[in-house]
Parts: structure tokens; C-alpha cells; sequence
């Protein structure tokens, strides 16, 4: 078994964390693993986080690209993330796992998804690292003159937006401004073509950053979950029920 090492710290690096048991050691369950001496081949028995293409391997064999050695025969709590997709199934890379017990149980409820439970993971992470989390609504959408480029438009270039947005409620950070200014990308490169592009009227969660480096007067948003409307609401959502509720 491998030396301890703390779960809920592995749990928060690991997408895909599951209950196995060891069935081969130095084998692989796809042919494009080439070098096995540090594969092995584990039974999942229990899918405790996982995103949504991990999530269907309980009772399937896969193979496991281990952190530390391991016995045929002993159970671990696995904390891995994706390596290779084949036709014969999935490979993942293990980061550590350690024996099942309370202090690895205790991480996620059983019978829980394991869907969510990384949605909720994930979701308490951006929480975390975020300077105000918001409930409210865009009164408001400019072009930001000011932050385009002094040449040409280039192929990445962002084209600033900036979205006035009226406070509801205030979950995190400073609780006295009624509206806030938040700075977008609205280009569709594809770099830029997965942050949310505000509009008047949108309503929701609000997850804000202040630009690194600058003492600047706006916020910015630009991830995907930055931003999660009152109409789907999803992991933020529960996220602030869950918090508030305590």
C-alpha cells in the first residue's frame, strides 16, 4: 500500500476517484499502453467522482497507470484523472490511493452521483478562488474603447465587453456596491468562444475575478461556470443554497 497521504488533498487533484480492486499487476486492458511495468488492471467497484465520460465503469475492468505499488487482490480508493480512451475501454493515471476507510468514505456520501459530486467539487474551488460570487442581473452591455488594440485586430484579439450588473445578493466579498462592473470577451475565436457573453436581462450566479496585477475598476469573467443563469440552475446554485443554509 502505498506511504499515507491525506485523501481530501488527492480527492481535489483527482477528476475520476474510485473504490478497485487489483486483478493484474504489469498488464494493461489496451493495446496502446506500451510500457506496463507500472500498469495494472483494476476491477472499479465503486465510481465515487468522475466526470460524465468516467462515469460508467463501475463493475469494468481498466487500467491503472500506478503512483505507488500495489498488491493482486487489495482494495484501494484510486485518485486518478484520464490518460487514454480506446476501443477496449479507458486508461488513467493514478496520483496515490490509500485503503478504504472512514477518512476516505467520509469524502462523498454513498450512493451519491458521482457526477455531481465532482460538479460540486469543482464548483467549491472556483467559489474559493473567486473575489465576489453574486446573484443579480446585466442592466447593461458596452464596448470598452479603451482596451482595444493600439494596431490592427488580431486573430485572438478578446473584444472587450463590459456588462453593468445590479446586485441582488451577495454571497462572497464586498456586500455594500449595488452593481458591478464586469469586463468579457465577446469574440468567438476560438479561444475566447467558451466564456459566456452577457447580455441585458441575463440573470444568475455571477462567479468574479479582479484582474491580476491591476487595482483596475471592473471585475472580469471568463470561464465557462463564471457565469450560471437562473434558468439552468447547476452546481453555483446549489452550491450557495448549501452554504446559506448552514
Amino acid at each position: 500500500m502505498a506511504a499515507p497521504t491525506n485523501p481530501a488533498d488527492l480527492a481535489a487533484k483527482a477528476s475520476f476517484v474510485f473504490r478497485g480492486t487489483v486483478q493484474q499487476l504489469n498488464a494493461a486492458t489496451l493495446p496502446e499502453v506500451g510500457d506496463k511495468s507500472k500498469t495494472a488492471i483494476v476491477r472499479v467497484d465503486e465510481t465515487m467522482q468522475a466526470p460524465q465520460a468516467l462515469s460508467h465503469y463501475t463493475g469494468q475492468n481498466i487500467t491503472v497507470q500506478l503512483a505507488a505499488p500495489i498488491a493482486v487482490g487489495e482494495q484501494a480508493v484510486f485518485y486518478t484523472n484520464a490518460w487514454l480512451f480506446g476501443n477496449d475501454g479507458v486508461a488513467v493515471r493514478s496520483m496515490g490511493h490509500a485503503a478504504p476507510g472512514p477518512e476516505t468514505l467520509a469524502l462523498h456520501a454513498a450512493g451519491s452521483d458521482p457526477v455531481t459530486n465532482l460538479e460540486n467539487r469543482d464548483a467549491q474551488v472556483r467559489f474559493d478562488a473567486a473575489e465576489m460570487v453574486i446573484s443579480g442581473t446585466v442592466s447593461s452591455v458596452r464596448t470598452v474603447p479603451e482596451a482595444e488594440p493600439a494596431r490592427g485586430p488580431s486573430e485572438h484579439d478578446p473584444d472587450w465587453r463590459e456588462a453593468t450588473i445590479e446586485i441582488s445578493e451577495t454571497h462572497k466579498g464586498d456586500s455594500v456596491p449595488k452593481e458591478v462592473v464586469v469586463r468579457f470577451p465577446a469574440s468567438h475565436d476560438r479561444m475566447w468562444q467558451r466564456v459566456p457573453k452577457l447580455k441585458p436581462g441575463d440573470t444568475g450566479k455571477f462567479v468574479l475575478h479582479k484582474p491580476s496585477g491591476e487595482a483596475a475598476g471592473f471585475y472580469s469573467l471568463l470561464g465557462l461556470e463564471d457565469f450560471e443563469p437562473e434558468s439552468k440552475p447547476g452546481p453555483m446554485h446549489r452550491l450557495v443554497a448549501n452554504l446559506e443554509a448552514l
